[in-house]
């Protein structure tokens, strides 16, 4: 054999095993699977009845709040301020003395304000002819019952300006509140569920979601009291819950 032959025999053999090794490197990579890639059929969605339920139930309050004002107006601030601080003092003590707690009381609003008066001359600034001072305390009465009487005795003991009356739940009644409410919401979706099964004809499997809807206490009903003590009719309050249940049925 020619070393020309040997030479063409060779370059073949080389070419030969290049291709061979390209396939190969084809096989693998076309087998290869990136993990996470892999999917698997779901089974079927489960079939769902959706209601809502509402819970309402009435409570009769169990405190009361107040506001009381002393309100002094003098020449200047410093005197002012020292009469409504003497008015004020009596109101707290006889407050604390009839068993309101100090920390029932709480003041909302201090201010010391100037008194204008329009001056005679044209152009000219008002002038300055004395100061009003304000102080404010709310007032929380824990038996309900004794509003009108605090507010009275307030009022007989230098506070010249309350009012802002509205009564609520304490803590205790109105989480009793919210749990029976909460009751009667889970019973009425139950209710509702059970009677749209039995029109399609199908059987209840049981929840498989509850969501908590928004439950609150209505704004309390306010009242204005004067000197003259009138009736403090506290009324009802109305505590609601809603919920949204999902049933599973088959």
């Amino acid at each position: 054999m020619s070393e020309t032959h040997e030479k063409r025999l060779f370059g073949l053999v080389l070419i030969l095993v290049v291709v061979v090794a390209l396939l190969a490197g084809f096989a693998i990579y076309t087998s290869y699977t990136k993990p996470g890639l892999v999917t698997s059929a779901t089974g079927p969605e489960q079939k769902t009845i959706s209601v809502g339920g509402i819970g309402t139930v009435s409570m009769t309050p169990d405190i009361g709040w107040f506001t009381a004002s002393v309100v002094t107006q003098a020449g200047t601030a410093a005197q002012a301020e020292e009469q409504n601080n003497d008015a004020m003092s009596k109101v707290l003590s006889a407050l604390k003395n009839s068993g309101i707690a100090e920390k029932d009381i709480q003041t909302v609003e201090f201010s010391l304000s100037p008194i204008y008066q329009e001056s005679k001359e044209p152009g000219t600034m008002p002038l300055i002819v004395g100061y009003s001072v304000r102080h404010s305390i709310r007032v929380t009465v824990n038996d309900v019952t004794a509003v009108g009487k605090m507010l009275d005795l307030a009022v007989s003991n230098g506070a010249n300006d309350v009012g802002g009356v509205s009564f609520g739940l304490s803590d205790a009644m109105a989480q009793q509140a919210q749990s029976q409410a909460l009751d009667l919401a889970v019973k009425d979706a139950n209710n509702k569920a059970k009677t749209i099964a039995n029109a399609m004809g199908v059987t209840l499997v049981g929840p498989i979601s509850v969501s908590l809807g928004s439950y609150y206490t209505p704004v309390p009903s306010v009242l204005t009291a004067s000197a003259e003590q009138a009736p403090i009719m506290p009324g009802q309050l109305q505590y609601t819950v809603n919920v949204q249940i999902a049933y599973a049925f088959s």
